[in-house]
């Protein structure tokens, strides 16, 4: 009975010391228990949720200098719009960028205007200058 009773109580320390106890025919044997394991499927986890939130981060700063319009077709509202504007950009990159032009006018050398007095001068379809809005 004696014996039973230290047993007992040494299991009972063992395991309120953070050791889990098995009783094999050697007699008692302790492992440590882990509270959390880490595992190799934890691991890459943490790793997957780290790339993705840095990925968050980099298309965060992408989406606020665009500069894209607050509603489309009036990119030409904005001056950071107009500062996206490249010589050589074609007829259909200008209007992805700023929205249609209010009046165009000419042919191999065209003028486009908007209604807050930025301009565009194409040469050949391609962006020669521009004029941004006052």
């Amino acid at each position: 009975m004696k014996n039973h009773l230290n047993r007992s109580l040494l299991i009972s320390t063992l395991i309120l010391s953070g050791c889990s106890a098995t009783e094999t025919g050697q007699g008692l044997q302790t492992k440590p228990i882990q509270t959390e394991p880490e595992t190799t499927e934890h691991v890459t986890k943490e790793t997957e949720i780290q790339e993705l939130k840095s990925r968050i981060l980099d298309l965060e700063e992408k989406l606020s200098s665009v500069g894209e319009p607050a509603t489309p077709n009036e990119g030409w509202k904005r001056v950071k719009n107009w500062r996206r504007l490249e010589v050589g950009m074609d007829y259909d990159s200008v209007e992805k960028i700023l929205g249609p032009a209010h009046r165009i006018d000419g042919g191999i050398v065209a003028n486009w205007y908007y209604k807050n007095g930025g301009r565009v001068n194409f040469y050949e379809g391609r962006i020669h200058r521009w004029e941004e809005p006052n």
